[in-house]
């Protein structure tokens, strides 16, 4: 099952962030891997993204009254 993201931060500028395409655990980890060695300033991990937080719902306008 296709769980797992590259989560990076730049060790130069502290910059991060995490990929949106999703990889089975083993093919993340090896790609986190890959990426460490060919971009040594930026570090690489294999990470389940946590799911984005729920933005409550806006507030619905009052129907008026039937009549």
């Amino acid at each position: 099952m296709r769980t797992h993201a590259i989560h990076w931060e730049s060790t130069v500028s502290g910059t991060s962030g995490t990929g949106t395409k999703r990889f089975e655990k083993e093919a993340a980890g090896l790609l986190a891997e890959e990426l460490n060695e060919k971009y040594p300033e930026i570090i690489h991990k294999a990470v389940i993204p946590a799911p984005a937080p729920v933005e409550p719902a806006a507030e619905q306008p009052a129907l008026p009254p039937n009549g």
